[in-house]
């Protein structure tokens, strides 16, 4: 039985999830820039102490505007990729895992699950996939 799509970019979003991976969803450079303006009006406007409160309140206002725009790795991998995309995705995880040979789901899930070398190995692909093709900010 082929390997099912579905079933393996299940098994990626359950490893994504474990390691509480997030990326930036095109928000974390409207953040910067936000804090960097108030924090430079606030140094023009009262001087050194103006940076610090400048600084904490473009901390703040940048959290509100880009709270939420932050997804969990899993969730995008299940719900946001395209179907290319996620076939691209298929096809990076398979050859980073190809020494092991699997042809059946039924042999291939619990191997994943139950092999930390291998979840790593897949974690860096997908990490590496998401930076690279999708052009996605990881956040730890």
């Amino acid at each position: 039985m082929p390997i099912d799509t579905r079933e393996l970019m299940e098994a990626i979003a359950i490893i994504a999830d474990e390691r509480n991976i997030q990326v930036a969803m095109k928000q974390t450079g409207k953040g910067t820039a936000i804090c960097a303006a108030c924090c430079f009006a606030g140094g023009m406007l009262m001087g050194p102490v103006g940076l610090a409160v400048g600084g904490a309140a473009g901390g703040i206002a940048a959290y509100k505007m880009t709270s939420g725009t932050f997804k969990p790795l899993g969730e995008v991998i299940l719900n946001d990729l395209t179907d290319r995309q996620r076939e691209s995705l298929v096809q990076h995880v398979t050859n980073a895992i190809a020494e092991i040979h699997p042809t059946d789901v039924v042999l291939l899930l619990p191997l994943i699950a139950k092999n930390a070398s291998i979840q790593q190995a897949i974690l860096n692909t997908i990490m590496s996939f998401v930076s690279n093709e999708l052009r996605m900010q990881i956040v730890d």
